[in-house]
């Protein structure tokens, strides 16, 4: 079947809707009713789109990650200096996770909301670290980083520090400080020797 326009933006308004209502109520709290009146729809047409509301779930993870991995994409380009690359990723990330709040964690449910958060995580992880380990290679080649450096360990790192424990201590003083002292601690140990 093919969408029209106003399908494929009837479709994103819902998604739109969705995550909002999912990172504030978590998934379990979420109501089919408060995303239709966010999305200025009836509750039916959401169902016109998305059979159930795992599907929704489903959906919107997987639209909301679609975003950010272009997003990240395009910081983490190989011809971009490594350091504001990196520096603009963890930004980027902080923001993410403050605009979404801490009821995101909440997505818990049955089995099945246990295994769509889990597979949109390590979606995530294979997308990001492929995008590193390629990203270190190009900083390796350009000599920007130590040629000893163990890629796929620099990347697990990288991939580990925003995170939201290091966001709520940044947050506590100047976050672009922190930022910037976590990065020179980052890149003392990849600095080529």
């Amino acid at each position: 079947m093919i969408e029209t326009e106003a399908r494929v933006r009837r479709r994103e308004e819902i998604l739109q809707a969705a995550i909002i209502e999912f990172c504030e109520n978590g998934y379990d709290r979420t109501r089919l009713e408060e995303i239709a009146h966010r999305a200025g729809i009836g509750k039916s047409t959401i169902y016109e789109y998305f059979p159930s509301k795992l599907e929704l779930l489903t959906a919107t993870g997987n639209f909301f990650l679609d975003r950010m991995l272009l997003d990240i994409e395009n910081m983490l380009h190989p011809n971009r200096p490594l350091r504001q690359a990196l520096s603009d990723y963890m930004e980027y990330i902080g923001n993410v996770i403050g605009a979404l709040g801490t009821n995101f964690l909440n997505l818990v449910g049955d089995q099945s909301v246990t295994n769509v958060i889990h597979g949109l995580c390590l979606r995530y992880t294979r997308v990001l670290s492929a995008k590193l380990i390629c990203v270190l290679r190009c900083a390796q080649d350009a000599g920007e980083i130590s040629p000893d450096i163990n890629i796929h360990t620099a990347t697990a790192l990288i991939l580990t520090i925003p995170n939201p424990p290091f966001l709520k201590i940044a947050s506590q003083t100047d976050f672009y400080k922190s930022l910037d002292q976590l990065l020179d601690l980052l890149f003392s140990g990849l600095s080529p020797r």
